[in-house]
């Protein structure tokens, strides 16, 4: 992109100094970064710190992401029908302030409410 070569463990040092910084888009990323060990290793305890963070400062990518894991049980949390539609209602009503999830993962957002509330 850009001319720029893509490059795992920059974007992830990148993300946590913008973690650091304290936006909840780059605290989101970063978070995001150490749950799926983009760039380095895994860590689904800090993970889950810094997206929980993000969706607490107004992120709908944050939200997106303990939604899903509440929705599946991932990243061992339970699966917890309250907190995911907490989450995801969110996200799909646009309450969350900060606005940065790509269209396709807002539509699995909404997918997932739909099925909670069925």
């Amino acid at each position: 992109m850009n001319g720029l070569a893509k490059d795992a463990e920059q974007a992830r040092a990148w993300y946590g100094r913008s973690a650091a910084a304290r936006d909840p888009r780059g605290i989101g990323a970063f978070g995001e970064c150490l749950l799926l060990g983009v760039g380095g290793p895994k860590d689904i305890g800090f993970g889950l710190v810094n997206v929980t963070e993000a969706a607490g400062l107004g992120s709908n990518y944050g939200a997106y992401f303990l939604g899903e894991a509440f929705f599946h049980g991932n990243y061992n949390l339970p699966k917890d029908p309250a907190r995911a539609r907490y989450w995801l209602k969110k996200l799909v009503d646009g309450e969350c302030k900060i606005k940065h999830l790509i269209d396709s993962a807002k539509a699995e957002a909404a997918e997932m409410l739909r099925e909670l509330d069925e």
